[in-house]
């Protein structure tokens, strides 16, 4: 090694090749522990759930937490946990440090899986289940990343820290916690989203919209329930409602109009009431256009049911001014911009009974609108008696071309994939958008098939690996 020392001090390219040498072979070592990492933290149901002492988000959450920061301290990593909301690991000296923000939660398995959501299985060259690419596969591939350096024996003069978050798909509390508690990164990147590089990030709008049934209920259907969905960032893949009335009337009503429905539906007739069942597909809320509405498809049906009136108002008013159309027309709110496109919206809970309900919508803005301007426009669509109450509001974020981490982060990704890089913006929301300097860099690749909270959720090895072997040389790059 003495003699390579002396080659590499005095001939700058070629130090650059034993690096590669170095890191190709750590990279190697490092695929087979990668892949059985994934399997395991995949087997972790690591849904938000009801706090428990110490574990602030459920103990799923905690116990991903958990494994990722003892996998890291067996690497000889530097570790802190910060009281179960969020976790580190480190590695390297110097006063400013580089962040990769990453979040072990998932959202429910929901239905219709051909592989356990939780079992880590390997199919076809597929990693299956809930987290596998959205985040726990890019997680673990960050952490590998990071001992893969390590193990190649590379200087760091810039720290890098792996920031685990555990509430990501609710609303980032452990990303908030974390900035209160602990330091800031000076740049950094999430690998959450897709490559090539995503600088900007829409507003994220979520609230609720609530309305009483006080209105008459002697004349026509009662509309006993109606519930669909499990978190606003979900497009719903199932939904339910319970009908009572004449029965004979309601059915032939409900049979009538399933052909001219474009939805899956079961019809089932009781003593005393209509349960319908309404089947969809799941979809990222950024992109509801993918995903079939369940909950919006039976409004649609449901808007042929001769109801009474204070609930043939509500019913009327999902489907006039909301319906299947994911752009916010009918609410005066399709708006769009030359950087991020147009705003899409999803309903994505609906809790009603026969006295109330509530639907939660959430919202993706562009970014050169506010959030202001969006709740503005939809009070103005919207009736008095429905309420718009429970606004959370994501401000857009955006990060020039020309910043230092988009340029390494272009050298990383074209010298591994040897396609262009280029930057774009994107409806989802990633850790990103709460850090200054940091973007959204992967994991999943330009052509492939867009996963995160689908049915069937997977990453492909060979995908996993490539991502492995590009932030390991955007780290390179990074810390020199």
């Amino acid at each position: 090694m003495l003699k390579w020392n002396i080659i590499i001090n005095t001939m700058g390219k070629v130090k650059l090749e034993v690096y590669n040498m170095d890191i190709e072979k750590a990279i190697s070592l490092n695929e087979k522990q990668l892949l059985t990492a994934t399997s395991e933290i995949i087997k972790i149901r690591s849904v938000k759930d009801i706090p428990k002492e110490g574990m602030p988000f459920g103990e799923g959450p905690a116990k991903a937490l958990n494994y990722a920061l003892d996998l890291a301290k067996s690497f000889g990593l530097e570790t802190r946990n910060l009281d179960n909301y969020a976790g580190w690991a480190q590695w390297g000296d110097g006063d400013e440090m580089i962040g990769i923000l990453v979040h072990l939660d998932v959202v429910p398995e929901g239905s219709g899986w051909t592989f356990p959501p939780y079992a880590g299985e390997i199919h076809n060259g597929r990693i299956y289940g809930r987290g596998a690419i959205d985040d726990k596969g890019p997680a673990m591939a960050a952490l590998f990343a990071l001992k893969s350096l390590k193990d190649a024996g590379i200087k760091f003069n810039r720290r890098v820290r792996v920031i685990f978050g555990t509430d990501e798909e609710s609303g980032s509390e452990c990303m908030k916690y974390y900035l209160k508690h602990d330091e800031a990164p000076t740049m950094g990147f999430s690998p959450d989203a897709n490559y090539p590089i995503i600088n900007g990030e829409k507003g994220m709008l979520t609230f609720t919209f609530t309305i009483s049934f006080n209105g008459e209920k002697d004349t026509g259907a009662v509309l006993l329930s109606l519930k669909g969905g499990h978190r606003p960032n979900m497009v719903p893949d199932y939904a339910e409602a319970r009908v009572a009335g004449n029965i004979d009337e309601i059915s032939a009503q409900v049979k009538s109009a399933q052909s001219s429905v474009p939805g899956n539906f079961e019809v089932e007739q009781k003593t005393n009431e209509i349960v319908i069942k309404s089947y969809g597909t799941s979809a990222h809320a950024s992109t509801p256009e993918k995903g079939k509405n369940a909950c919006m498809l039976l409004a649609k049906l449901l808007g042929n049911v001769k109801f009474a009136k204070a609930y043939n108002d509500f019913i009327g008013f999902l489907n006039k001014k909301i319906g299947l159309d994911t752009t916010g027309k009918g609410l005066g709110v399709d708006f769009k911009d030359d950087i991020s496109g147009s705003l899409t919206l999803n309903v994505g809970i609906i809790e009603c009974d026969e006295n109330k309900a509530e639907v939660t919508i959430n919202i993706r803005y562009p970014i050169k609108y506010r959030g202001e301007q969006v709740i503005e426009h939809i009070r103005e669509n919207t009736p008095e008696a429905f309420r718009i109450e429970k606004v959370s509001d994501m401000k857009p974020h955006y990060v020039p071309e020309d910043n230092l981490i988009i340029q390494k982060l272009k050298y990383a990704y074209e010298k591994v994939t040897g396609e262009k890089a280029y930057c774009f913006s994107i409806g989802g929301g990633t850790y990103a958008r709460l850090f200054k300097n940091c973007v959204a860099f992967g994991p999943n690749f330009p052509g492939k098939p867009e996963l995160a909270h689908e049915t069937d959720e997977y990453i492909e090895v060979e995908d996993l690996f490539k991502n492995l072997r590009i932030y390991t040389y955007v780290l390179c790059e990074l810390v020199r």
